[in-house]
C-alpha cells in the first residue's frame, strides 16, 4: 500500500514503545542460535556495559546499569530464540519494557536517550510486513506479520442459529439465516482488514483458511486490497498452533 510505513509497524509490534520518553535505554545484541543460554547472554550484556559505560556521563551510567537490569530479567522471560539478533528497549517511569526479535544480523549497539529505532526500520523496509486474514463461513482472525513475529490483531465471531427440529419450510428458511451470517461475517472481515491495511502498518495482505471461503473472501475486498494480495495460505483457524503455522508458512511463501 502507498501509505506503508515501517514506524506504525513497529508500533503494532511493539505498541509500549509510543510512551518512551528521550530517557529510554536501547540495545541490539545478537540471538544465540542455538537456543536460550543464560551465559551466553550475561557475557553479551556485560561486554555491552563495559563497552559503553566510559563513552557516558555518570546519570546516563546509573540509568543504563539499572534499566540494562530490567532488560536482563526480561531476557530471561521471554528467552528470544530462532532469530539472528534482537533489540530491547526500557525507559521504566514510561512503563516501557520490550523485545523485539529481528530478521537479520545488526550491529551490537546501546544508547541512552530517544530511542534507536533506524536499526529496526531499516530491516521493516527491507522486509515489508504483511496482514494474514484467515477465514471461514463462521469466525475470522487478523494476525501481522512482522519481521520475526507473528502478531495476534482481531476476531470475528458469527452468531450461532439453532435450527428447528420440525419439518415444513423450516430448514430452508435456516440454510438462509446460516448464509446471511456467513455474508455478515465476512463483510465484517472485510472491513476489519481495510481498517489495518489502512493504518499503514503492512503492505502486503495473505488470506488463509479453507479454499472455498478464501475465494469469497478475496470477491468481497475492494480493488486497491485485491492488488496487494501476496499469496493464499492453507490454514484452520481450529488449529492450537496456529501462529507458528502462519510463521512457517509466510517463511515458505517468501522463499517462492
Amino acid at each position: 500500500m502507498s501509505n506503508y510505513s515501517p514506524l506504525q509497524a513497529l508500533f503494532v509490534l511493539a505498541p509500549r514503545l509510543r510512551r518512551a520518553s528521550n530517557r529510554a535505554v536501547s540495545i541490539y545484541l545478537p540471538a544465540r542460535s542455538e537456543g536460550y543460554d543464560a551465559r551466553f547472554y550475561d557475557i553479551e550484556f556485560r561486554d555491552l556495559l563495559h563497552r559503553y559505560q566510559d563513552r557516558m556521563t555518570a546519570k546516563d551510567r546509573e540509568l543504563m546499569e539499572y534499566e540494562m537490569r530490567r532488560l536482563r530479567h526480561h531476557v530471561a522471560v521471554v528467552r528470544p530464540a530462532g532469530c539472528p539478533a534482537f533489540a530491547g528497549f526500557a525507559d521504566e517511569p514510561h512503563g516501557v519494557l520490550e523485545l523485539v526479535k529481528l530478521r537479520d544480523e545488526t550491529d551490537e549497539r546501546l544508547e541512552v536517550g530517544q530511542l534507536l529505532v533506524a536499526p529496526i526500520l531499516r530491516q521493516l523496509e527491507h522486509n515489508p510486513p504483511a496482514l494474514i486474514a484467515v477465514v471461514d463461513k463462521e469466525h475470522a482472525k487478523t494476525f501481522g506479520s512482522i519481521l520475526d513475529d507473528i502478531v495476534a490483531l482481531e476476531q470475528v465471531n458469527g452468531t450461532e442459529v439453532r435450527h428447528s427440529r420440525a419439518g415444513g419450510t423450516s430448514a430452508p428458511s435456516n440454510q438462509r439465516k446460516a448464509e446471511n451470517r456467513a455474508k455478515a461475517n465476512l463483510e465484517t472481515a472485510v472491513k476489519t482488514v481495510e481498517r489495518d491495511m489502512a493504518s499503514g502498518a503492512y503492505m502486503h495482505l495473505y488470506l488463509a483458511g479453507p479454499a472455498e471461503a478464501r475465494s469469497t473472501f478475496e470477491k468481497m475486498l475492494p480493488d486497491r486490497l485485491k492488488k496487494v494480495v501476496a499469496g493464499h495460505l492453507s490454514a484452520s483457524l481450529d488449529s492450537s498452533e496456529l501462529k507458528r503455522e502462519l510463521r512457517e508458512k509466510v517463511a515458505a511463501a517468501l522463499k517462492r
